[in-house]
């Protein structure tokens, strides 16, 4: 399915990657570097390569039973292909939203949001089927044609290489449930999860960021049409399989769910991180986003954004700043219009002021570095050229809202795991969230649960819970100083 990598996410990336020099017009001279899928080993290469971006930017869940169990229902649905070009990967990514995407040659991710939101193996099944025949189908090679004729494909690397027409998004469908068919899995788990899918967008209109199937036709035309088309294949449960319903929530029970405190937490637009120990503010109404990459976020229209990013070594901000400007100088052009001292709150920072090219246009940038805590920290406010005054209020107050956590802050900080419950005889969604202090409310519960809110259930059924955990603080690191592991 579709990679937007969340729209204002991939906004902050590719503003990183433009001011790191990898998203830039090369200078005089310099060749152009071009992705081309030309062959089936071109599809391997490249994938491979994009991969490793996404788990550098969004990150790989430490979960290895999680992500084994996602492997092998991959593997079961490989077998039902007539030819397999490639070595196929799975992994499960950190991220939030419930999504799913494909990379070339082989690369399948689904989000825990996602493992959160199926509601049985033969859901997810059908997920990874309809990203395997992406990959089969060469539809990124496809959609690259479609571009070299014209059509412009969206965002950068990742999200240009996994990015398909509507047609393709429906021969996915069609092929995801033969292969489930084929393995033994119920081909109507597509129809069902598209129908849970549009319940969930509902339920977040007017309050979430964009998803990676903003794009995609809609839920309700696709979830018709596979019901339709699951009714006309024939297709036998494998017996091994037992309950998938029973199997799915045994491997998701306890799956971290939201913002996971130890990454940090949004509340609205203010961004908390209690174990690097600040906080930020950006823009009200702004669509904000959090990877390993960098947090910020991203005017509606995709006209700015801001972002935060400590990548940089501890040092004088003066000299860390120039560094910057000297590196990012040597790929591609940048005229630095003004460069002078700065206060944050009680900390003496460095203020840098930008333009370069992008596209043809004139891309300017606010850069703050900020010596914090054993690192330098750079905020970046970037917007059009002409569009930057507009916007410069607005990314001035982003960077002087950055400042420590204080202790009431840092100890109202919580994470949320999935718990299983038994409902009770005639016992309704409100009544069982009430008795298991669920932290989800009625229409999460039905959402997550693939039922309708005024559900009652026949009794002994597994429903899937959300419940608070208070966050301690940092795992303790083990003897030798390297960092124990969680999940």
């Amino acid at each position: 399915m579709r990679l937007l990598l969340i729209r204002c996410l991939l906004a902050c990336c590719a503003a990183a990657l433009l001011l790191a020099g990898c998203a830039s017009e090369p200078k005089t001279g310099e060749k152009k570097k071009r992705t081309v899928l030309m062959t089936e080993y071109d599809d391997e290469r490249v994938g491979r390569e994009a991969s490793v971006d996404v788990a550098a930017q969004m990150g790989v869940l430490d979960d290895p039973e999680l992500n084994d169990y996602v492997t092998e229902i991959g593997l079961k649905l490989l077998r039902g292909l007539a030819r397999r070009s490639f070595q196929y990967h799975f992994a499960v990514i950190d991220q939030v939203e419930p999504n799913a995407f494909a990379l070339p040659g082989g690369y399948v991710f689904v989000t825990r949001g996602l493992l959160a939101l199926v509601s049985s193996e033969d859901e997810l099944a059908c997920v990874l089927g309809h990203e395997i025949t992406h990959v089969n189908h060469r539809h990124a090679a496809a959609q690259q044609d479609l571009a070299s004729r014209g059509i412009a494909m969206p965002w950068i690397r990742a999200g240009r290489l996994a990015s398909y027409s509507r047609d393709m998004e429906r021969d996915a469908d069609d092929g995801g449930q033969i292969l489930c068919a084929a393995a033994g899995y119920d081909p109507i788990g597509m129809s069902t999860f598209l129908e849970n899918l549009g319940q969930y967008e509902r339920l977040r209109v007017g309050h979430r960021n964009p998803g990676f199937f903003d794009t995609h036709p809609g839920s309700t035309e696709r979830a018709a049409s596979n019901a339709v088309r699951a009714s006309e294949l024939r297709w036998r449960r494998d017996p091994l399989l037992g309950d998938t319903r029973k199997s799915l929530l045994a491997k998701i029970d306890g799956l971290p769910l939201g913002e996971r405190p130890e990454a940090g937490v949004f509340r609205d637009e203010l961004f908390l991180h209690p174990d690097l120990d600040f906080q930020i503010r950006f823009p009200s109404g702004w669509y904000t986003a959090n990877s390993n990459a960098a947090v910020g976020a991203s005017e509606p229209r995709g006209r700015a954004v801001v972002f935060l990013m400590g990548d940089a070594p501890p040092g004088e901000p003066q000299k860390i700043a120039q560094a910057w400007a000297d590196k990012t100088n040597e790929t591609q052009r940048l005229d630095v219009r003004d460069s002078r001292p700065v206060k944050i709150g009680q900390i003496d920072a460095w203020r840098m002021q930008v333009d370069t090219r992008m596209g043809g246009g004139s891309v300017s940038s606010l850069v703050t570095f900020i010596p914090y805590h054993g690192a330098t920290w750079r905020i970046t406010g970037m917007s059009r050229a002409s569009d930057s005054e507009q916007f410069l209020g607005r990314t001035l107050n982003t960077m002087r809202s950055f400042r420590p956590l204080d202790d009431e802050e840092r100890r109202s900080i919580v994470g949320y795991r999935l718990g299983l419950a038994q409902a009770r005889v005639g016992e309704s969604l409100e009544a069982l969230g009430q008795r298991t202090g669920s932290a989800w409310g009625v229409p999460e519960l039905a959402v997550y649960n693939g039922v309708f809110i005024d559900h009652r259930f026949e009794g002994g059924e597994s429903v899937k819970i959300a419940l608070e955990v208070p966050y301690a603080g940092p795992a303790p690191k083990p003897p030798g100083g390297a960092q124990a592991p969680s999940r």
